[in-house]
């Protein structure tokens, strides 16, 4: 199975389980590309309905 990310690249069965062995082995994927530099902390909960994360007050 596969599917197609926002930006056009295809991401398949083998690659999440490629990435996921990786991840589990505390390593960055060969093939791996980050989008943006490491945000320390916790996200936001999807019941978090503060302005900092975004949702109007």
């Amino acid at each position: 199975m596969s599917w197609t990310s926002a930006n056009g690249r295809e991401i398949t069965d083998e690659m999440i389980d490629r990435w996921r062995k990786s991840y589990e082995q505390g390593k960055f994927p060969e093939d791996g590309r980050t989008v943006g530099g490491v945000i320390i902390g916790r996200p936001p909960l999807s019941t978090d309905k503060s302005p900092a994360h975004g949702t109007p007050s």
